[in-house]
């Protein structure tokens, strides 16, 4: 396991960004990656926004915690959990965006949903969100993409 520790700061975002980048790059063999374009650039984007999260929502950019970024890199898939200790939320209310109107703000929940296989929610302290990316379709789970929230000691789906 890959873990990085570092304030829950927008200005941290390029480091933690730049450890994930390189973590994606581990995942298969060069034969098992070529023509893969969307694995490292999917992962990399839903990291991001979940890390601005994070540093905007969570930590409110004045009074940063730490935020604990832990990889595991497998043959076919990438798991990306972030522990921070800043204010949960209720994943559940989070409205969906109006792809329509093209919104700037609003999209982060979103783009994480749209582009991991898996990911859950654990509010805490400490707020726990777990992503995972398969490098190949044919390797995810059957089902595709799901999602857990957990709250309370409740699971539920969004």
């Amino acid at each position: 396991m890959i873990r990085l520790y570092v304030p829950g700061m927008l200005r941290y975002r390029d480091l933690a960004v730049r450890v994930v980048a390189a973590a994606c790059k581990l995942v298969g063999d060069e034969a098992e990656r070529s023509g893969e374009t969307d694995f490292d650039v999917q992962v990399i984007s839903a990291f991001g926004e979940a890390f601005n999260n994070i540093a905007i929502h969570g930590y409110r950019e004045g009074d940063a915690g730490e935020v604990v970024v832990e990889l595991e890199v497998f043959s076919d898939r990438i798991t990306v959990r972030i522990v921070d200790h800043g204010e949960s939320y209720d994943i559940s209310s989070v409205p969906q965006p109006e792809l329509d109107m093209l919104p700037e703000r609003g999209m982060g929940l979103f783009i994480i949903q749209s582009f991991m296989d898996e990911f859950s929610y654990h509010p805490g302290p400490p707020n726990v969100l777990s992503l995972t990316k398969y490098l190949k379709p044919s390797a995810r789970q059957a089902g595709g993409t799901h999602a857990k929230v957990e709250s309370a000691g409740e699971t539920e789906a969004p």
